[in-house]
């Protein structure tokens, strides 16, 4: 067999250096050769950024796409029938945006209308933001991912403080053809991050119409104690949305309902008198899957028959005052 890497005697100093043997011609230069030959020597800026991914400050260069960091791309079928493309990152791809994602942007704040993609965040949550309204207005944002475009990510980073060629290394981690890929772990963090202003319009506009506002990842949410929309205010929301590069789902539009009607916000139906709860589809959902549990005698049915009657039962509970 093959060996998987080679240990190769490297700079003047003669240090025993590992080599991973699918590593292009690039990557083992920057791996053989000194600072000195291959530059000046590492910025505070370039030694950061490569402990943050743990690796050394010479690799950065390398960290591009190739034959060890890609894409696979795949699809899935959603509920209602349309296909979800997704991009699955390489395994040494995946690492380096897990620990990106792990030791900085996860600590990085958001606004707080964003209620997807962090910890405490859920679509129980969201839906009880809007709980006591008596006219809800949604709206899906289409291809949410792929329409975050490079240029506004290159522009969060700028303000994080990251210029030159660790500003480049962080775009080619997480952008892929100008937008943020589907399915890489930073993506859903850098959404809310990359957003944070149009949340900050959205909550500003908002809060001139009287209304709460939520976004649960490219599901937005607004809610009046009235019963009429404002004058305004949809062409309002759409100019912000068009500003950030965003499109309204078309296969979905705007979908305004009054309380009595029991609007569903991100998948849970509210009740009107301040409690969400689950629709009857999982209801019914939760009936099938005990009757199979106890028919079939699958011995994994039980777990995943108690993890939808814990998510029914979280849904169900009150909520703290």
């Amino acid at each position: 067999m093959a060996p998987s890497s080679l240990s190769i005697r490297s700079d003047s100093r003669l240090r025993l250096v590992s080599i991973p043997m699918d590593l292009n011609p690039g990557e083992l230069l920057t791996r053989l050769l000194p600072n000195c030959l291959l530059g000046q020597a590492a910025t505070p800026s370039a030694q950061r950024l490569a402990d943050l991914l743990g690796i050394d400050v010479r690799e950065l260069p390398a960290v591009r796409l190739g034959p060890r960091y890609h894409y696979r791309p795949f699809t899935i079928r959603k509920p209602d029938g349309r296909e979800r493309r997704l991009l699955a990152p390489s395994p040494a791809l995946k690492v380096l945006q897990r620990r990106l994602l792990d030791r900085y942007l996860a600590a990085l704040p958001l606004h707080a209308a964003a209620t997807a993609f962090h910890a405490g965040a859920s679509n129980v949550l969201n839906a009880r933001r809007h709980a006591h309204g008596r006219l809800i207005a949604t709206v899906d944002v289409r291809d949410f991912f792929e329409s975050t475009r490079a240029a506004r990510v290159r522009a969060f980073f700028v303000r994080q403080g990251w210029h030159d060629a660790e500003l480049h290394t962080l775009m080619r981690l997480c952008v892929y053809r100008n937008g943020l890929p589907q399915g890489a772990p930073t993506s859903p963090c850098l959404s809310n991050l990359v957003n944070r202003p149009l949340d900050e319009r959205l909550e500003n506009l908002a809060r001139r119409m009287q209304a709460t506002y939520t976004r649960y990842a490219d599901d937005l949410t607004f809610s009046w104690d009235r019963d009429h929309l404002p004058d305004g205010f949809r062409p309002a929301v759409e100019d912000a949305l068009h500003a950030a590069g965003y499109e309204v789902q078309p296969a979905k539009g705007w979908r305004i309902h009054g309380i009595g009607d029991r609007p569903v916000v991100t998948g849970l139906v509210l009740a009107g008198n301040g409690r969400v709860y689950v629709p009857w589809s999982l209801r019914w959902r939760l009936w099938r899957w005990r009757w199979q549990a106890w028919w079939s005698g699958d011995a994994s049915a039980p777990l995943r028959l108690h993890g939808l009657e814990s998510y029914v039962r979280s849904c169900a509970a009150v909520p703290e005052a």
